[in-house]
């Protein structure tokens, strides 16, 4: 399966974008109110030398935060302004810790920066789904449907889902013509996941 695998590291790499972007959503277990979280994210922050007027990370590095990335998921879920209100409180005092630059600071203040954090979260819900359905091979419409908001970025998903089908149907023409005895197109869709899977777990 040489041929096999070196298509899989192309789509792969064209692909990259969607996982590094994906998280799960908090976990439904936990038992952590919105405010123990807050309280938690709050504590794993250290505040920098008040000489220093150096902004100590940006605004993505904040967001990116998984712990901040799994909230405004469910917060947008949940549609519960509360959590998004927490959380915008928390976000403000590490923007005023880590000197946060005042152009990125004034993008999650207000009524707007709710706006701002709740689009967030919506985008990693966004991510997750269309992962998911893409995964396996459903029809992502569904998640088009669902996420009206990111229309800008189906067309974009949509290539990604031609390049995968085109890439499932050349394995499955290699498996074939190496003589494979079986449904060739479940198992080359059964080796593009896996390949997929342990690709994105290692970036």
């Amino acid at each position: 399966m040489g041929k096999g695998n070196f298509f899989f590291k192309r789509i792969v790499v064209v692909c990259a974008f969607l996982m590094s972007g994906c998280t799960e959503n908090s976990d439904p277990d936990d038992p952590r109110t919105s405010e123990e979280q807050v309280s938690v994210y709050n504590e794993q922050l250290v505040s920098p030398p008040e000489t220093s007027n150096t902004p100590l990370l940006t605004l993505e590095e904040m967001l990116g935060a998984i712990d901040v990335q799994q909230a405004l998921a469910q917060a947008a879920a949940d549609d519960d302004a509360e959590a998004l209100a927490l959380w915008q409180e928390a976000l403000l005092s590490a923007a005023d810790q880590v000197n946060l630059a005042p152009n990125e600071r004034s993008l999650i203040t207000g009524r707007q920066g709710l706006k701002y954090l709740e689009f967030q979260g919506m985008k990693t819900n966004y991510q997750a789904a269309f992962e998911r359905v893409f995964l396996e091979f459903e029809d992502v419409s569904k998640v088009y449907e669902n996420y009206p908001a990111f229309k800008n970025l189906h067309e974009r998903s949509m290539a990604l889902v031609k390049q995968r089908d085109e890439l499932v149907a050349k394995v499955a023409s290699q498996l074939k013509e190496d003589g494979y005895d079986g449904d060739e197109v479940a198992e080359a869709r059964r080796q593009w996941q896996n390949f997929f899977l342990s690709e994105s777990s290692t970036n």
